[in-house]
């Protein structure tokens, strides 16, 4: 059995020995179906009994992309080697993270500085034209068949941020913003 445990005594396994697989299932008892990723170790049927997960992906279940997407995210805080990834959610917490805040000098040092608040400094119309630029680029991979495509470390150099697309913060845009998040869970 397991060889490692954590303080909690959960088995702990190197992260090239996990897996994902992706299935269509059936969630209620009327027949809806989605796609859900199943995480578990590689030799989870006959060695390790009990240690899958079942995953619900609220992005878009009805699409096995978004389980991918999920599972490279995944992957990406496995691999406690790399630096957090560059997107707006982790911007604020990068120097908290010694493997990014490294990452992020050495950069500087080499003459390539990540901007302190590049993610901030964006409108958020920008944001969401960057990400449905990088979801198109998702629905063309091949994901089963695929050499691994060099990532965007420095997102700084193929988008600058458009000040003139960045609302102004009066009233008028904290209460449409305010109304959106609150009647409709936007962002």
């Amino acid at each position: 059995g397991c060889t490692e445990r954590d303080e909690f005594g959960n088995c702990c396994f190197p992260w090239r020995e996990i897996e994902c697989n992706v299935a269509k299932i059936t969630t209620s008892q009327h027949g809806a179906q989605a796609y859900a990723p199943f995480i578990s170790h590689e030799h989870s049927f006959f060695q390790y009994k009990n240690t899958e997960m079942t995953i619900v992906v609220t992005e878009n279940a009805q699409d096995p992309i978004y389980c991918l997407l999920f599972w490279e995210e995944l992957v990406r805080f496995m691999d406690n080697k790399k630096p957090l990834p560059d997107v707006p959610r982790y911007e604020a917490v990068r120097h908290l993270d010694p493997v990014t805040a490294e990452y992020d000098a050495g950069q500087a040092k080499a003459g390539n500085p990540r901007p302190e608040v590049y993610w901030r400094d964006m409108s958020f119309d920008q944001q969401q034209e960057i990400y449905k630029e990088l979801l198109e680029e998702c629905f063309e991979l091949d994901w089963f068949n695929l050499e691994p495509r060099d990532e965007i470390t420095a997102p700084w150099q193929r988008w600058t941020p458009k000040p003139e697309l960045k609302d102004t913060l009066n009233w008028k845009y904290k209460a449409k913003r305010l109304g959106l998040q609150l009647g409709m869970g936007l962002p």
